[in-house]
């Protein structure tokens, strides 16, 4: 299980620093999910704020700073790769964003996205009806961030939605500048395409960008990523969508048929699978050393 000592966060910042390879971090919504995908070799996890909304029954906008924090401490417990956690739109104002740094921080996280949506955010958003802050707010918030932090290896991550909620793409690229000038170390923009993501770069001054999507279909490529310059890639919705899928192709077909749908070498594997994430060999091999030290005595 990772410390708290900042080592996954160093290693995200080398990551980035790197430059050499992109950063995919697919997105958990729960410990278990989470250690699944470090235990596949992914270099880091994204939790994204409706993936863990929606474990707990109810949809981002809800979702309060506590019940956030909360879901971050229990994933990053799980895994020893870097953790990157959607902090909404800060949680509030400038004291609330403050706070929201050095909550993360403390906890160990490698990066944080704060994003300029208006606050309290809008359920309507799901729904199309985005809102955006004024590029100066937004600016305020990242400062407050950038201020707050005392570890320079959390990386800050500036979400912008205007490409999407207004599809002006001059508009959203001054909002990037403005945003990286106010202390983002890295940005993402929502709805970005491989074929515009060298128009967003271009006088960013290297600022690494963030691809964020997999919600309505896969998403490009990884050489099509890799290709367009994209630094890290984020998917927070493909493993939750998975799951669900899994789970109602399983029962649905149960009143027609009696049973679950389900092939018993899906269960014999995902049994297997499940003892080896939970760790359970670990402590079988402590009870079996108790139970020969007991036997021995």
């Amino acid at each position: 299980m990772t410390s708290r000592s900042g080592g996954s966060r160093q290693r995200f910042a080398e990551l980035l620093a790197a430059d050499d390879e992109i950063v995919v971090a697919p997105g958990a919504y729960d410990p278990l999910t989470a250690r699944m995908i470090a235990d596949l070799g992914f270099p880091a996890v994204y939790l994204g704020g409706n993936a863990l909304a929606l474990q707990l029954g109810i949809g981002q906008p809800l979702a309060t700073l506590t019940e956030t924090l909360d879901a971050a401490d229990k994933v990053l417990r799980a895994i020893d790769v870097p953790l990157i956690v959607d902090a909404g739109a800060g949680f509030g104002a400038a004291p609330h964003v403050a706070r929201t740094v050095a909550e993360f921080e403390r906890l160990g996280i490698a990066a944080i996205h704060i994003d300029d949506q208006a606050y309290p955010k809008n359920v309507g958003y799901h729904y199309g009806a985005g809102r955006l802050v004024e590029t100066a707010q937004m600016a305020e918030r990242l400062a407050t961030a950038a201020a707050a932090r005392t570890d320079p290896d959390l990386r800050l991550i500036a979400r912008t939605d205007a490409l999407r909620v207004t599809g002006d793409l001059d508009a959203t690229i001054a909002r990037c500048r403005a945003y990286a000038a106010a202390g983002a170390d890295v940005l993402m923009v929502l709805d970005l395409t491989p074929e515009l993501c060298a128009r967003v770069a271009d006088g960013l001054d290297g600022v690494p960008l963030v691809w964020i999507g997999g919600v309505a279909d896969a998403g490009p490529t990884l050489p099509e990523l890799e290709k367009a310059g994209f630094a890290v890639a984020v998917y927070p919705f493909t493993t939750l969508a998975a799951v669900m899928e899994a789970g109602r192709s399983t029962w649905s077909p149960y009143p027609a048929r009696g049973r679950p749908q389900i092939e018993p070498d899906v269960l014999r594997q995902g049994r297997a699978d499940a003892l080896q994430l939970g760790r359970l060999d670990q402590y079988h091999a402590v009870e079996q050393r108790s139970h020969t030290l007991e036997e021995a005595g």
